[in-house]
């Protein structure tokens, strides 16, 4: 019964993802110039070799997933008993309860990611190769998330089961569309103004093509 609560919970979400990424080209593009563009593709392409040719930086990724798990339990004042990682067994937290925030935490927010863009943003005035090196790094980090998520449900990870692989696939892509425009501010030179511009943007966008759709389905089901 869970999953399926969940599930039906995770279809309009998932619809939401349609016009997010159906929306994203126009939104990046207020963004990014097509230097910082080559500068991200760059970092992600440079992971996405790694990931497939050399050897999987799986300890690092660990560490960060199961920290995600620890940091939002603490935020809900769950109790951890134990938290442990491994090259053997791999890691896990364990506390006295969980939900789903907490189980998808590792998976919707990017924590590698986080952290880089603090320092970027802490150090922007450093340097002016400060911003480039960081787009390149992020954009490293944000592929090493989404692979290795994606590996993650290859496994069918219990995390990502317990409320239903729909769900879990439809909140943790919002969440990662989200972060986009926050992620590429430290490094953009239109830094923040331009990411409030393209949430803006999204908003506007992504209001206009719910309402279409809902005329949409109002013309179909009414006579």
């Amino acid at each position: 019964m869970r999953v399926f609560l969940f599930t039906l919970v995770g279809i309009p979400i998932l619809v939401a993802d349609g016009i997010l990424l159906y929306t994203f080209p126009i939104v990046s593009g207020t963004m990014v110039s097509r230097d910082e563009g080559w500068l991200l593709l760059g970092g992600g392409a440079a992971y996405l070799a790694i990931h497939l040719f050399l050897r999987k930086p799986e300890r690092i990724y660990l560490w960060g997933h199961e920290f995600s798990h620890l940091i939002v339990a603490k935020l809900f004042f769950r109790k951890i008993h134990e938290f442990q990682i491994s090259s053997r067994s791999g890691g896990k937290v364990v506390m006295d309860q969980t939900n789903v925030m907490i189980d998808l935490a590792p998976y919707t927010v990017p924590l590698y990611c986080v952290g880089a863009a603090v320092c970027a943003q802490i150090f922007r005035q450093a340097s002016p190769w400060v911003p480039d090196l960081y787009l390149a790094v992020a954009s490293f980090l944000f592929m090493m998330h989404l692979l290795f998520s994606a590996e993650g449900f290859r496994s069918a990870q219990p995390d990502l089961m317990r409320s239903g692989m729909l769900f879990s696939v439809a909140v943790i892509l919002f969440f990662l569309l989200l972060w986009i425009p926050a992620l590429l501010a430290p490094g953009v030179k239109k830094g923040w103004r331009g990411a409030l511009e393209a949430y803006r943007l999204w908003n506007r966008s992504g209001l206009a093509i719910g309402r279409s759709l809902i005329d949409l389905v109002r013309a179909l089901l009414l006579p």
